[in-house]
């Protein structure tokens, strides 16, 4: 189950990246080197190998070369000196072959227009302390079926967002689930993830997965979520 929530993660980044022209890949990992956005400037799918981690130290000078490498499970940068741990998320994932719909909440709805998308780069970019680039996100929305974004509006505010990604396996990844400093506290992350998993299974979908930091893991659990691994961040020591 761990490879198939990465998977699903992993993949998601490589359609971002290919549908805004930006995906790279060497003998030993892809990366998104896109300018002016920090996601998902990523090194992602690296080879477990000492020639992996030496091709990243030679590539970093180049022009908007991800800082960030992104791994699951025992890999051999954990032990290399010229790497620090950045943070650690869990990889989980639930059932959605008995899941009910939850109830319809009229403050979520699916994100049409522009206004929405910038609002919703907004919103990711203050929950998750990065830039989110909006036209970034345009790109993925106009392009690709596999991809929808959800908003929580009150009183004619955006104060929530959450992303479904289908990969090519049929599982449904929760992506990008956040709430701005005013919407905190009041439940709008779990009916976002409540309205997902409802669009998950109505498109067919029969596993739900996502990466939850430590705070948001016991909250995916009491949906049902379980945890399986651990994707790990690092970048090169300065």
């Amino acid at each position: 189950m761990n490879d198939i929530i990465v998977k699903n993660l992993f993949e998601y980044w490589t359609v971002v990246g290919s549908l805004n022209q930006s995906l790279r890949q060497s003998p030993y990992f892809k990366y998104n080197p896109i300018p002016n956005s920090d996601w998902p400037k990523r090194v992602f799918e690296l080879e477990n190998s000492t020639e992996a981690l030496d091709a990243v130290i030679e590539l970093l000078p180049t022009a908007n070369f991800p800082a960030r490498i992104t791994t699951s499970g025992l890999h051999n940068i954990q032990q290399d000196e010229r790497f620090v741990f950045n943070f650690g998320l869990q990889n989980m994932a639930m059932s959605l072959d008995a899941q009910l719909p939850f109830e319809e909440i009229p403050e979520i709805h699916q994100v049409v227009e522009t206004e929405e998308i910038l609002a919703y780069a907004h919103v990711a970019t203050v929950a998750f302390k990065y830039y989110f680039n909006a036209d970034v996100f345009a790109n993925v929305l106009h392009q690709s079926d596999q991809v929808k974004a959800f908003v929580y509006v009150e009183e004619g505010e955006i104060l929530g967002c959450g992303t479904l990604f289908i990969d090519s396996d049929k599982v449904a990844g929760l992506h990008t689930i956040g709430t701005l400093p005013a919407g905190r506290n009041k439940g709008i992350g779990r009916k976002i993830t409540e309205r997902l998993l409802t669009q998950a299974k109505s498109e067919g979908c029969s596993i739900a997965v996502l990466n939850a930091s430590v705070m948001g893991e016991p909250i995916y659990a009491k949906l049902g979520f379980e945890t399986y691994g651990e994707l790990q961040t690092f970048s090169v020591k300065e």
